[in-house]
């Protein structure tokens, strides 16, 4: 942690016209995904999105508003004219229902590899 901030400090106090030479160009680490990374998350991607077109409309819908709509449950709730409790175990039985086909899509993809 020392070694990190005296680092920072130490990029502030040089003048911003100091050009970038070689050796400080070897220092910057490459944060980039490697191409197989990029694959396994793209792969991993098309696995959840099948396995979300595969739960009931009234799972998905609650997956959807609050994963990528980022909505609160008494948002959701609102939206959806149901009761706040019900949201929540539409919630459990989404996720309950997503992690089941993921553990057996990824026991397929594993043995498929063997």
């Amino acid at each position: 942690m020392g070694i990190a901030r005296h680092k920072g400090l130490s990029l502030l106090q040089r003048p911003a016209h100091e050009a970038l030479t070689e050796e400080l160009a070897e220092t910057i680490e490459d944060t980039a995904d490697d191409p197989e990374h990029s694959m396994q998350r793209k792969q991993a991607g098309a696995m959840l999105a099948d396995c979300l077109l595969r739960l009931p409309t009234i799972h998905r819908e609650i997956i959807d508003l609050v994963y990528y709509h980022q909505k609160s449950i008494d948002e959701v709730a609102e939206i959806l004219r149901v009761p706040r409790n019900t949201v929540k175990t539409r919630m459990f039985y989404a996720r309950k229902g997503l992690a089941q086909m993921l553990a057996v899509r990824t026991d397929e993809s594993v043995s498929l590899l063997s």
